[in-house]
C-alpha cells in the first residue's frame, strides 16, 4: 500500500515539475515570435525607406537631366 502511494506521489511530482519546465519554453516561443515580428516590421520599414530614397534619387536625376537638356547639354 505504501509503495503505491509513493509511486503516485512520485508521478505527481514528476508531472508537476515537467509542467513547470515547459511553461518557460512556451513563453520563450512567444518571445521569439514577438521578436521576429518586430524584426520583420523594422525590415519592412527599412525597405520602404530605401524605395522612397530610390524614388527621390530618380526624381532628382530626372530634374537635373531636364535642366541639362534645357541648357543644350546631354544627360
Amino acid at each position: 500500500m505504501k509503495h503505491t502511494y509513493t509511486n503516485k506521489l512520485s508521478m505527481v511530482l514528476l508531472v508537476a515539475s515537467l509542467s513547470f519546465l515547459t511553461l518557460p519554453a512556451f513563453a520563450s516561443k512567444e518571445d521569439i515570435q514577438s521578436r521576429a515580428s518586430v524584426q520583420i516590421y523594422k525590415l519592412q520599414q527599412q525597405i520602404k525607406a530605401a524605395e522612397a530614397n530610390k524614388q527621390q534619387t530618380e526624381t532628382v536625376k530626372a530634374v537635373e537631366c531636364k535642366k541639362l537638356v534645357e541648357q543644350g547639354k546631354k544627360c
